[in-house]
């Protein structure tokens, strides 16, 4: 790339400059179009590409400036400099190269996540190439810096009406949360369960299929069928890593259900993904949360079920009254 401004350039400028256009918007598509068939180019290139590249992304309307940084975040050849700018600045720009780009290393993601907004947050924690290590501390700054807007996990955005960037954010703060009491988990259904579902799935039963989600999970009926009809599948893919289901068994019920995701393998591979770094503990707090039962700190009910521990553990014999005083045989019998 042996300059930023070629023959072909110069003559598009020079047909806007005569009909009284604004150059900019022109210069802007043409500069995207030859880094992406040439490449960068040199050093004197690059150092041209990162002066003129952000200028004109200040200049353009901001629909144009964003759909310039999507086709370039997947590039590595981009100038790390220019790179950390533009994720710094406005966050129409930043949010895809803070999702996308392999040009931010961990230690740049972390500084950018310092102080950053909630929706700088989200993008970097919606990054599918990060360590576990990456995850973890990205997991923790979106906790502190969501507790600063004193926001709990139940008052977090809407789960199914969130952006891909929010739902991801909003999976990864349930990482920094302790397990959930036993009482309060749901567990796998056994082989009728998945039976039943995969029927339903075939019949395209939605009514159906969301009269199981509200049975298995104890969530209200509207969220079952939110649940159900969450075209994206990451619902479901939370449902089945909360019951114990494989992936075989989402990707069945997907197929049938959603073909537009069920047959995609790009978006299988996404569901993939999610399914497979969502730990079950983090699926059993999305579910409380559906279900609007869960509160942080809260007792457990009198009347709930007990523990394992408690089923383990003989109950002690209540204290005898002048009513019970032939309680012990009872238990002994």
């Amino acid at each position: 790339m042996p300059s930023t401004v070629g023959p072909s350039l110069k003559a598009t400028l020079e047909d806007a400059r005569r009909r009284d256009a604004d150059t900019r918007p022109a210069l802007l598509a043409l500069l995207v179009d030859r880094v992406i068939a040439q490449g960068v180019g040199d050093d004197d290139a690059a150092r041209r590409l990162g002066v003129l590249l952000p200028r004109l992304m200040e200049a353009v309307p901001l629909t144009q400036a964003r759909q310039a940084a999507e086709r370039l975040a997947r590039r590595a050849d981009l100038p790390a400099e220019l790179i950390h700018r533009l994720a710094a600045g406005s966050i129409e720009i930043a949010a895809p190269l803070l999702r996308l780009s392999p040009v931010l290393d961990e230690a740049a993601l972390i500084d950018l996540a310092a102080d950053a907004e909630p929706a700088r947050l989200q993008a970097i924690a919606a990054r599918r190439d990060v360590s576990p290590e990456l995850a973890k501390q990205l997991a923790s700054t979106v906790h502190h810096a969501r507790d600063g807007h004193r926001q709990s996990p139940s008052a977090a955005p809407d789960f199914f009406g969130a952006s891909p960037e929010e739902r991801t954010a909003l999976l990864h703060r349930l990482l920094t949360l302790p397990p959930l009491p036993l009482a309060e988990r749901v567990g796998a259904q056994g082989e009728p369960f998945v039976e039943n579902l995969l029927a339903a799935a075939k019949r395209d039963d939605r009514v159906a299929l969301a009269l199981l989600m509200e049975r298995a999970l104890s969530v209200p009926a509207e969220t079952a069928m939110r649940i159900v009809a969450d075209e994206a599948g990451q619902a479901l893919a939370i449902v089945a890593r909360a019951l114990g289901l494989s992936l075989a068994v989402l990707s069945r019920i997907l197929f049938r259900l959603h073909p537009g995701v069920g047959r995609s393998s790009s978006d299988m591979a996404r569901l993939a993904d999610l399914f497979d770094a969502l730990p079950s503990a983090s699926a059993q707090h999305m579910v409380a949360i559906w279900r609007g039962t869960r509160r942080p700190g809260a007792a457990r009910p009198a009347l709930e079920a007990p523990s394992m521990r408690n089923v383990a553990v003989p109950r002690p014999a209540p204290a005898q009254t002048g009513d019970g005083a032939s309680e012990p045989r009872r238990q002994e019998g």
